[in-house]
C-alpha cells in the first residue's frame, strides 16, 4: 500500500518560494499529544488543547466525572446524574508572572438563565493551576455563592426594567462578573491539598498523581 503523505506546497501562485522550512524534530511532542488526546477523547473532550481542555480532562479524570453535553448545561455530571460547574484559574498571567489576587470568571455574557443553571449545580469545582500542575482544588456548594447570584440577579432585573421602559434592546446580560478566590477558599472546602487525615484514604495512584501539587497560599 502506498504511503500517503501531505506534500507541502513549495510556492504560491506567483511562484514565490515558502520562507519557512520545517527542521525541528517534533515526534516526541506529537507522541505525547496523541496519548493525551486519546485519554481526552474517552471523556468526550475532542480538542484537549483548546479552551482549557487539558485542565478539564485532569479534573474529570480525578473525580470520575463525565463532560456535559453542550455549552448551555453545566460542565460535568457524575454517575448519579448530579451536575457540576467547573472553573479553573491560572496562577500565572500572560507574561509568566505569578498573580497575587485571583478571581473566578463566569460568562462573557451572563444572563438570568446562567444564574438559574449555577444554582442547580450539585457542586462547583474550582481549581487553581500553576501552568500544568494543580495548585489547589476547592469544592463549594451553590448556596454559599448566593450573595453573588443575588447581586447579579438584581443588576439584571434593573437592566430589564430600563430596557422595558425604552421599548426593548439587547438581551440583558452582565459582562463576565467575577468571584474572588478568597471567597471560595473561605466558604468552600479545599479538596487538595487537604489537612484532613482522611486524605490518606485516597488510592495510591491518586496520591501519586497529586504529589507534585504545592500547597496554595494567597
Amino acid at each position: 500500500m502506498a504511503d500517503h503523505q501531505l506534500i507541502p506546497r513549495q510556492s504560491n501562485s506567483e511562484g514565490q518560494d515558502a520562507l519557512l522550512r520545517p527542521q525541528g524534530d517534533i515526534r516526541k511532542i506529537v507522541e505525547l499529544g496523541l496519548h493525551l488526546q486519546k485519554s481526552a477523547s474517552k471523556r468526550h473532550i475532542h480538542n484537549v488543547f483548546d479552551d482549557g481542555g487539558y485542565k478539564e480532562l485532569l479534573l474529570l479524570e480525578l473525580f470520575d466525572l463525565t463532560k456535559g453535553g453542550g455549552r448551555v448545561g453545566n460542565d460535568a455530571t457524575d454517575a448519579l446524574g448530579r451536575e457540576y460547574e467547573i472553573k479553573t484559574v491560572a496562577r500565572l498571567n500572560f507574561k509568566g508572572e505569578r498573580k497575587k489576587h485571583l478571581s473566578i470568571t463566569t460568562e462573557h455574557t451572563l444572563t438570568l438563565d446562567n444564574i438559574d443553571r449555577y444554582r442547580l449545580a450539585h457542586l462547583w469545582i474550582v481549581a487553581v493551576f500553576d501552568q500544568s500542575t494543580p495548585e489547589a482544588i476547592y469544592e463549594i456548594r451553590p448556596k454559599e455563592l448566593e450573595p453573588y447570584f443575588s447581586q447579579w440577579e438584581i443588576a439584571l432585573q434593573k437592566q430589564i426594567e430600563i430596557d422595558s421602559s425604552r421599548g426593548g434592546g439587547a438581551r440583558p446580560h452582565l459582562n463576565n462578573p467575577k468571584i474572588p478566590l478568597k471567597f471560595i477558599a473561605r466558604h468552600g472546602v479545599r479538596v487538595w491539598p487537604s489537612d484532613d487525615p482522611a486524605q490518606g484514604m485516597f488510592p495510591g495512584y491518586v496520591q501519586e498523581g497529586l504529589m507534585e501539587a504545592q500547597e496554595f497560599t494567597d
